[in-house]
């Protein structure tokens, strides 16, 4: 290191240019056996610095996502149920024009035809695009509003849910049906109507949601903000759970 770059680490270090940091001194010397010119070696540093950030960025996001371990769309099995297409579904991945304008997700079906891997799946390729992403239970997440709502941080919990374009909530026919329970559920869907999008699973119709809702006109206000902007998707077939467990005697 020459005396004149001797500080150089030192501000590369404030200036938070941690990659550029650790390889500067190695491109130079590519650089000088490589006769580049000075706008090249400036232009591969910042390339490396871009790179390594966007690394951390994704690892950030898929960490903060939550998502089942191995879920992705590429290991979902197509051909053992109707309702869903591969085409569809890369049609859903390659225009996200629907997340930025705050569209919804529905998958609905009988439980074991996949929809939380679907739904993981789709969420780990918007990860991988930039969008931020959550996925919690859907009994989990309004037990969550439920002890804010009692704090009288309902807003604020809401509020803190905007960071993620997308939120995935899983198993929603799990949900009590009570007036608290339904309460938070409906502010939830209100806070992030023509906002945000919802990936829901639920392997219960919405002519079921009566039990869902402890008010039916609270029941039809949902759907309706839930199906104004959404893509629909209805899984049929055999339970992959229940074939697994017939191979498994067979053998």
């Amino acid at each position: 290191m020459q005396p004149s770059t001797a500080s150089l680490p030192l501000m590369l270090k404030q200036l938070r240019l941690a990659t550029i940091k650790e390889y500067w001194e190695e491109l130079a010397e590519k650089a000088v056996t490589n006769h580049w010119h000075p706008e090249q070696y400036l232009h591969e540093l910042c390339s490396l610095e871009l790179s390594a950030r966007e690394d951390k960025r994704l690892q950030r996001y898929v960490k903060e996502a939550t998502l089942p371990t191995g879920k992705r769309i590429e290991a979902f099995d197509f051909n053992a149920i109707s309702g869903v297409t591969m085409q569809h579904t890369e049609q859903l991945l390659q225009n996200t024009t629907w997340v930025k304008q705050g569209g919804n997700l529905l998958l609905f079906g009988a439980s074991g035809l996949g929809k939380t891997h679907f739904a993981s799946g789709i969420a780990f390729r918007l990860v991988e695009s930039g969008i931020r992403v959550k996925f919690v239970a859907a009994t989990t997440l309004v037990q969550q509003l439920q002890a804010a709502k009692n704090e009288l941080k309902l807003t604020d919990a809401l509020i803190k849910l905007d960071k993620f374009s997308v939120l995935i909530i899983d198993d929603l026919g799990y949900v009590k049906k009570t007036e608290q329970e339904s309460s938070v559920l409906f502010e939830l869907i209100a806070h992030r109507y023509e906002r945000h999008s919802l990936i829901i699973t639920s392997n219960q119709g919405f002519e079921d949601w009566d039990s869902l809702f402890d008010d039916t006109a609270m029941a039809v206000a949902a759907i309706d903000r839930l199906v104004h902007h959404a893509t629909i998707l209805q899984f049929r077939g055999e339970s992959f759970r229940k074939k697994a467990a017939n191979k498994q005697q067979e053998s």
